[in-house]
């Protein structure tokens, strides 16, 4: 059983899943989180962040991974919200990289053939209502987030999703996280920071570089070797989710200390 050192047990303890070390490791600078424990396969950061007791932990990509780490999550931990938070890409032109979207619902991708986009409302989102950002630095959306199988890397698909959806943004996780935190009746919040715009495409190899939800260098090198373009594609990306990774770690850090609980009851440990 998780527990924060420090932390009483009626305060309240929020659980922030990111999928790569790329969005964790600016939020750990802005965090006191330097206490790490594995719970089964995870390395769990436990601290504070804006004063506030916290389980940071960045959980692979893709749906299956978001799952099984927000499974353990809310039985290690008990938290009383869960953020899932990360890089996402813009399905909207009024949503840019390095934006902030704040999930006000969450959708899941069922089929796509090309001509039919069929799609299920997986949550409905209230936390946000807590926040009210005002940070001149940031651009902050408020809107759907649509979760699919794999990165969509055509321009034209994302914009063909964003039309029939309605979403803001796109990722591989939130959907999954949201449906274990209902289940669980685990209060939620989806905010994703964007990194690749809906008139962009990624490289096509771009899915081809994850292994059970885990970034492979190897891959990488491979792909640049064969296409050299891949490393300036690769590049660009690196300079967004850089950036990316600092605003969204800017508001976590602003939006966690925002956030209000009710009174709650001893947790028991």
């Amino acid at each position: 059983m998780g527990f924060l050192i420090g932390a009483s047990h009626l305060t309240p303890m929020i659980a922030i899943l990111v999928a790569v070390r790329q969005e964790l490791r600016p939020i750990l600078k802005r965090a006191e989180a330097n206490h790490v424990v594995r719970q089964t396969h995870l390395d769990f950061h436990e601290g504070t962040l804006s004063g506030q007791p916290v389980a940071l932990l960045a959980l692979g990509v893709g749906k299956e991974c978001a799952r099984i780490a927000a499974e353990t999550t809310i039985r290690c931990y008990r938290p009383d919200l869960v953020i899932s938070a990360g890089f996402g890409g813009g399905l909207q032109d009024t949503v840019r990289d390095s934006d902030i979207v704040i999930g006000t619902e969450v959708l899941e991708l069922v089929g796509d053939d090309g001509n039919q986009v069929r799609w299920q409302s997986v949550h409905q989102l209230s936390r946000h209502r807590d926040l009210n950002i005002t940070d001149d630095g940031l651009r902050v959306h408020y809107g759907k987030i649509l979760t699919v199988e794999e990165m969509i890397l055509k321009s034209a698909n994302k914009k063909r999703l964003g039309k029939a959806t309605g979403a803001l943004a796109v990722d591989n996780e939130t959907s999954a996280v949201a449906t274990v935190a209902a289940a669980h009746d685990t209060d939620f919040m989806a905010i994703r920071c964007i990194t690749d715009n809906d008139h962009e495409d990624l490289p096509g190899e771009f899915n081809d570089f994850f292994i059970l939800g885990q970034l492979q260098a190897t891959r990488i090198i491979s792909a640049c070797a064969q296409r050299p373009k891949v490393v300036w594609d690769l590049a660009r990306l690196g300079y967004r989710a850089k950036h990316s990774g600092r605003n969204l770690a800017r508001f976590l850090e602003t939006a966690v200390g925002q956030l209000h609980f009710p009174a709650l009851a001893p947790r028991g440990f």
